[in-house]
């Protein structure tokens, strides 16, 4: 093969996104930040975050009707290969009467990779670093996939500074089968070329296992995923992030030890972490409040209304 040809065929699979090379953070920012994208330095780490609503306050400044300054705080975590905003159908919905802050966890979205390391134990730290440099009091801790057991950690952990809690199709038990980009990522055979070979094939495999609704995402959110996948650092963080679940440490045992009210929700449809998985938390966590929605992985992003509804319901009989 002539170099002229192969250096056609690269230009080719870059175009494909087949040969992906990482993208530098500000080339990322550009097209993935904007006006409410804030950041905050945590461990030397450069922290995306969005803070956004009021608890006394409308938008426009005026008060909401209904809303006492008791209102909580909701802090939103991702899940595994996703970034803050997942969270936007809730964000559209719940700040006329919370504030609402949302992360992008450590080897995620605009964050990028992080020296504290990727251990559930460290993202539970970072968790709580991210609040106390916010001074943000007890909130209400929300989180989807690898999200829901960062948040149901944070609570056993730090339980004084938990209101609340509420899981999306929580990561939390042992499940028959992973994603693909998950598989790919911890394969040694494949690891190597993870690095570089990130096709925008294996992106769309994998929101098509993420949504159930094939409308609820399009080309825009494959374009979003890839390039914060390929954002500097990020891939090397998600196989060290991945790796990590193949110890066989589980906390779940400790479920139990809950004492925050808790809002389990989950999409029936799931085809990473069943309903079954659910029922299980509904069952574990004392008290816990379990709801169902016809959706995949991400029933806030599937269901945001009913969701969404679902949450100021439950806040409103059990959070003061």
């Amino acid at each position: 093969m002539s170099d002229r040809l192969r250096a056609r065929l690269g230009d080719a699979a870059a175009r494909a996104g087949v040969v992906a090379p990482d993208l530098e953070p500000w080339a990322v920012e550009a097209r993935w930040a904007d006006e409410r994208s804030r950041f905050l330095e945590v461990d030397g780490a450069r922290v995306h975050y969005r803070d956004e609503g009021s608890a006394t306050a409308s938008p426009s400044g005026r008060p909401v009707a209904g809303v006492t300054g008791d209102s909580p705080t909701l802090l939103l975590v991702h899940g595994t290969f996703a970034s803050l905003h997942t969270w936007d159908p809730w964000v559209d919905r719940l700040t006329d009467e919370y504030r609402v802050v949302r992360v992008d966890l450590p080897g995620h979205g605009l964050t990028g990779p992080h020296a504290g390391g990727y251990r559930m134990a460290d993202l539970v730290a970072f968790l709580e670093r991210v609040r106390a440099a916010l001074g943000l009091e007890a909130v209400v801790v929300a989180g989807n996939s690898r999200g829901g057991e960062v948040a149901w950690r944070y609570a056993l952990d730090y339980p004084d500074r938990v209101a609340a809690l509420v899981l999306l199709d929580s990561m939390g038990y042992p499940v028959p089968s992973r994603p693909a980009v998950v598989e790919a990522a911890t394969n040694p055979a494949l690891q190597r070329a993870f690095r570089w070979v990130t096709p925008k094939s294996l992106v769309r495999r994998t929101l098509s296992q993420v949504y159930h609704d094939p409308t609820a995402w399009d080309e825009t959110t494959v374009e979003r995923y890839h390039d914060l996948l390929r954002r500097e650092g990020n891939r090397e963080a998600l196989v060290a992030i991945v790796e990590r679940d193949l110890d066989p440490t589980h906390r779940h045992g400790e479920l139990a030890d809950l004492t925050v009210p808790t809002l389990v929700q989950w999409g029936t449809h799931d085809a990473w972490i069943p309903a079954s998985v659910g029922e299980k938390f509904a069952h574990d966590v004392p008290g816990a409040v379990y709801r169902t929605y016809p959706a995949g992985h991400v029933p806030m992003e599937e269901t945001p209304g009913a969701t969404a509804s679902d949450l100021r319901a439950f806040l409103g009989s059990h959070v003061r």
